[in-house]
């Protein structure tokens, strides 16, 4: 189709007639009467005089009780609500845009965004008839100029071949901003939220429509937006007026507005952030970095994030209560902004300590955006004042399922009850975390691996591993994390095992299990979702291990064996992560041991590849099973937001590393990270950790140590 052409440009576009008292004008409450009621489409747009004086409180038959539940405006049938979003077309994007249809489609929204604007700004009028007179007046003006957009719209997608009402028309404005019960509501509503969204998309698309060709529409967003800046303007003023004394633009209209509208309505979506329109109508620069950073879900049902690292420490307890260290509690309280990087955008993060704005301002900079977030008390827990309670939640997303979420999540009354997080903790709850029944249920796939429960036990155990040829062993508690509660003993010592701690407490985990101490030369883990029992690949994940055996961080190349020695990466295809594909017996047995346990959820497994005491290369499929998120996975969840074509590599440092611990971002045309390296965490008062990633085409490795672990 060829692009279209219109006779007028953003100078020659009509005007409303200039108020006066002439025979024709009409009084406010008369404008906003006719704007509400009348079914005409013409009669609704037409631009009356009007007159410079209001006529205040007044009998009409649209008294202000007539606006209750379920009231609509009046309109042409062809231009009624639709009742199903799905029978509305999708909003065109810049390759459609070459077409007058599609610009049409896009014109259709906005000038149902305009008219519905015009209708509210009447139902203000009409249910606020004692609204200071400047108010009144500013607001009659404001609707006026609704009148024009619209008309603009609806003459300019005539041009493009489609008619106002050709598509179905959605209700969102009117549902959002109808109930109004004061004037405060209508100027956070509609001028601070909706009118604020538009000084983003009116110039985000004016520019787009501009690439596209089509200039004439470009001219009329370019105009709406120096109109939206005014709009704006007025509404913050009045709102500044009416909001409580010393209190700020910002915390004034988070607290103002009531789920499911937030501030992040009033932002485009996928769109730049305006912050000079947002200075031209008067919004002060804490309000705008405020605003920028803010994230909350425009529609989708929030998924809700909570860090618990210690989980295991606290299963290990159960039912005895738990006490953590200084060592888990910062690692909890260092670490816990790490989930951000699971949740999406319009999810919720529950936190312990805020970060700081300036911290969130350079994670999104740099392409990290971070999900809406929620503090908790000093307890630990929801405070009653805490916005999520009140919301529908789609589901809980704990690091770990544990005994304590019953009582924190159980203020969260919407979710579903038969959310993993929220089912009653059991003993077969307990023994997916315990090592020991991971062996006894998938021996098959955990190698040399002796579950001991005595010193005899134990013993025999030793004996046997000293007899394959290997001169250390490992003791392994039945509950630990990242390497802890692992001690390294001589098969050959003939001392004896009395220094060995098996005491009363290890001995209630289920007792120990007893490995050979391994020569490992490349540690790796596998990410899975099990969903209905099936076990679903997420992705590969190189793991950093210590000497001792804790974990360090984690590396995703561009490709899993990119750099690897030759015949470790051809062992790695050909003999290991067969294993791993989707279907495989291991992946099979993985499912059904999870879903025999009642859990559903993330799931990560370490594996590693080693050298047997005939210097073979050989593979332990199975190292152990996490049945919850890891840091593999935060890894691997990172790797998509950084550049294409990059690897990645997260790892974990001291906070006093001054030399780690140094911004150097490199970003590319999009803004996203393309090389060097950022702090995922703050470091703030007491801070003891820090996560950092590095992003790079690759990352170089020396031919790897025997590490006897």
């Amino acid at each position: 189709m060829e692009r279209s052409r219109a006779s007028f440009n953003s100078s020659n576009l009509p005007t409303p007639a200039p108020e006066a008292e002439t025979p024709s004008s009409e009084l406010i409450g008369e404008l906003a009467h006719r704007v509400l009621f009348s079914g005409s489409l013409d009669e609704k747009l037409r631009l009356q005089p009007l007159r410079a004086r209001d006529n205040g409180p007044i009998e009409t038959p649209a008294s202000e009780t007539r606006f209750g539940g379920g009231f609509t405006p009046a309109r042409p049938e062809n231009l009624n609500f639709a009742r199903d979003s799905r029978s509305r077309p999708s909003l065109p994007g810049l390759p459609g845009l070459v077409n007058d249809e599609s610009r049409g489609v896009l014109l259709h929204f906005f000038a149902n965004h305009e008219l519905l604007a015009a209708e509210l700004m009447a139902l203000a009028l009409l249910k606020f008839p004692d609204a200071p007179p400047a108010f009144r007046q500013g607001l009659a003006k404001t609707l006026r100029e609704e009148q024009m957009h619209t008309r603009w719209y609806v003459d300019r997608m005539r041009d493009c071949g489609v008619e106002f009402g050709q598509y179905p028309v959605s209700r969102y404005f009117w549902d959002a901003v109808s109930g109004m019960e004061c004037p405060l509501d209508y100027v956070s509503r509609l001028s601070l939220t909706f009118e604020q969204a538009n000084l983003d998309y009116s110039l985000h698309f004016g520019k787009v429509l501009a690439e596209a060709g089509d200039p004439e529409s470009s001219a009329i967003l370019h105009r709406i937006y120096r109109d939206e800046i005014a709009h704006v303007g007025y509404g913050l003023k009045w709102f500044r007026r009416w909001k409580e004394e010393g209190e700020s633009d910002w915390s004034a209209l988070k607290k103002r507005l009531s789920f499911p509208l937030s501030p992040s309505r009033a932002k485009g979506n996928r769109t730049g952030f305006n912050e000079e329109g947002r200075r031209a109508a008067g919004f002060d620069e804490d309000y705008i970095e405020r605003l920028g950073l803010f994230e909350r879900s425009k529609g989708r049902t929030p998924n809700v994030f909570y860090f618990n690292p210690d989980a295991e420490h606290r299963i290990a307890s159960w039912p005895r209560p738990f006490h953590p260290n200084q060592s888990q509690v910062s690692i909890t309280r260092d670490l816990e902004l790490l989930c951000a990087f699971l949740a999406k955008k319009d999810d919720v993060l529950l936190l312990r300590r805020m970060p700081t704005d300036a911290h969130l301002a350079k994670l999104k900079r740099c392409g990290l955006t971070v999900p809406e977030i929620e503090s908790l008390d000093d307890t630990g827990r929801l405070s009653s004042a805490n916005l999520i309670r009140q919301r529908k939640i789609n589901r809980l997303h704990p690091w770990s399922i544990a005994p304590d979420l019953g009582a924190l999540f159980e203020p969260l009354g919407q979710a579903s009850s038969g959310d993993p997080a929220r089912k009653t903790w059991t003993t077969d709850s307990r023994s997916l975390f315990s090592k020991v029944e991971q062996v006894r249920s998938l021996g098959q796939w955990m190698g040399i691996s002796f579950p001991c429960e005595s010193t005899d036990e134990i013993n025999s155990a030793l004996g046997k591993i000293r007899d394959l040829g290997f001169s250390g062993a490992i003791l392994k508690r039945a509950f630990s994390t990242a390497g802890s509660g692992m001690i390294r003993v001589n098969t050959e010592d003939s001392d004896g095992l009395s220094p060995l701690p098996l005491s009363d407490r290890v001995s209630s985990e289920g007792g120990l299990l007893v490995e050979p101490a391994h020569q490992r030369v490349f540690d790796f883990s596998v990410q899975y979702q099990i969903e209905s029992g099936v076990a679903r690949r997420i992705g590969l994940v190189e793991q950093i291990i210590s000497p001792k055996g804790a974990y360090r961080g984690s590396i995703c190349q561009i490709k899993f064996c990119k750099d690897l020695d030759s015949g470790l990466a051809q062992f790695l295809m050909s003999d290991a992560l067969p294993h791993y594909e989707d279907g495989s017996p291991l992946n099979q047995d993985l499912g059904k041991w999870a879903s025999s346990r009642g859990y559903e959820g993330p799931l990560g497994i370490d594996a590693y590849v080693y050298r047997s005491p005939s210097g073979k290369l050989s593979l332990r499929p199975i190292c152990e099973v996490n049945p919850r998120y890891t840091m593999g996975r935060i890894a691997h969840e990172l790797r998509r937001k950084i550049s294409p074509g990059h690897g990645l590599k997260l790892e974990m440092v001291r906070a006093d590393s001054h030399d780690r611990n140094v911004d150097s971002p490199v970003l590319d045309e999009k803004g996203r990270i393309a090389g060097g390296s950022i702090l995922l965490t703050e470091t703030l008062a007491g801070s003891l950790f820090n996560a950092r990633i590095s992003v790079a085409k690759s990352f170089s490795r020396p031919a790897p140590p025997a590490r006897i672990v």
